[in-house]
């Protein structure tokens, strides 16, 4: 990567010395975030009680209570502010005297299936697929991707693409119309790492903590090309996923992963861990330091909440989530590496409905992409009990791996997830 001359300039920004006064202020952005037009929230006014308002604050977005640190409550309005001693208004709802009353939505997202052809159940009904990451030549930038030996290597960009392949053509044969949020493996932003110098350095600059004991002016050099890079692929690579989704308004969002467990500093000599673990995350859990301190998240926060996808993607969730663990034979997600943490009580997670492998947190993708969605994380990609699998490629009818005869589980994943899809539309 070019590491421009201006960079010079900015060392005391990456030092952490440029805005320590900004985190005490209101009016914050998280990197790359536009400003939030906070009048197209008004289409929402007086679509929702206060007592459905606090029950979707409480118990999805913010079981901490961390909202209240920036909202004032009455029996007929909210206000939310910029900063926690309130003196920063941003917008104000008007609550429904009740749910009689309640003003219609701007915009309903299809959650019943409409059609009347019994061969095209879904016909109406728009789905987008969003395959996790980028892959090809930003695999190993993104560090998604590993190689053993002589083994086919493992990118999960590949993975996710491959699943998304095969459940568009299930979802297609069902009747969908599908919307990609990407296809292939080239990004979807036109920003590139070396363009995000300067957001790096701002980015930095929000985090004083972790710079300030760095001196060495090759160290400072390689943090700015690090978090340029993370900015890259996981900030702007999904905002521009984002806008191409929802200018479609799909129905249903669709996000496939694989997942992993720590594999190691090197992605050639990686560590397979025994068993996989499947997870389901709808959005919520907001954090009051990392996300709430932004004026965008809270945006974000109101703008899913007031559109009621929290039901909706728990219920999808939930449906999807128990076909993943009736079909691919692997138990649900427990986070035993978070020391001390019980998830339950956890700020940043939060276990919802019955199935064991749904929990609400507030990913990028779920937060960013309108109306439902439900985000999907597959085996683990170093597991020996997915990985002898994964190499083995998509296949038809089933093949002997490790002593067993198995399906391809792409096809296992893909076949799921479209259970539970039509489940959701109730069409089974």
């Amino acid at each position: 990567m070019v590491f421009r001359p201006f960079l010079r300039h900015f060392r005391v920004a990456a030092l952490g010395l440029l805005m320590p006064a900004v985190l005490a202020s209101g009016g914050q952005l998280s990197p790359l975030a536009p400003k939030p037009d906070w009048t197209a929230l008004d289409a929402y006014q007086k679509t929702i009680t206060r007592q459905e308002f606090t029950r979707l604050i409480n118990d999805v977005y913010t079981p901490d209570g961390a909202f209240w640190d920036f909202a004032k409550i009455d029996d007929t309005k909210m206000t939310v502010y910029s900063d926690m001693a309130k003196t920063e208004p941003l917008f104000t709802l008007q609550f429904a005297a009740s749910e009689a009353t309640e003003a219609p939505l701007p915009y309903a997202y299809k959650t019943k299936a409409i059609s009347t052809d019994p061969d095209k159940p879904l016909k109406g009904i728009k789905i987008a697929l969003d395959p996790g990451h980028i892959g090809g030549d930003w695999a190993q930038l993104e560090a998604r991707y590993f190689k053993m030996g002589n083994d086919p290597s493992v990118e999960e960009a590949k993975l996710n693409m491959i699943t998304c392949e095969l459940l568009a053509e299930r979802l297609k044969a069902d009747g969908a119309d599908i919307i990609w949020a990407k296809r292939g493996y080239e990004p979807v932003t036109h920003l590139r790492p070396d363009d995000l110098h300067r957001e790096a350095i701002a980015s930095l600059a929000l985090h004083p903590d972790t710079t300030k004991r760095i001196s060495d002016e090759v160290a400072i050099q390689g943090m700015i090309n690090n978090e340029a890079a993370l900015l890259f692929y996981r900030v702007a690579e999904i905002r521009a996923r984002a806008d191409v989704v929802n200018k479609q308004h799909p129905d249903l969002t669709i996000c496939v992963h694989y997942n992993a467990d720590d594999w190691g500093d090197d992605p050639t000599h990686p560590v397979l861990t025994e068993h996989s673990r499947l997870i389901i995350f709808v959005n919520g859990c907001y954090e009051k330091k990392a996300e709430l301190t932004y004026d965008d998240y809270k945006y974000d926060l109101l703008r899913k909440l007031l559109d009621r996808t929290a039901v909706h993607e728990e219920r999808g969730c939930a449906l999807v989530g128990q076909e993943m663990l009736d079909t691919l034979k692997y138990p649900a997600e427990t986070y035993p590496s978070i020391p001390g943490i019980h998830l339950k009580d956890s700020p940043s997670i939060h276990h919802v409905t019955d199935v064991p492998s749904v929990y609400a947190r507030d990913l990028m993708a779920n937060r960013l992409y309108h109306g439902p969605v439900i985000y999907c994380e597959g085996p683990y990609m170093n597991a020996r009990d997915g990985y002898y699998r994964i190499i083995a490629g998509d296949y038809l009818g089933t093949r002997t791996i490790q002593g067993e005869d198995v399906p391809s589980i792409y096809r296992q994943y893909a076949d799921s997830v479209e259970q539970g899809v039509l489940k959701y539309f109730g069409v089974k």
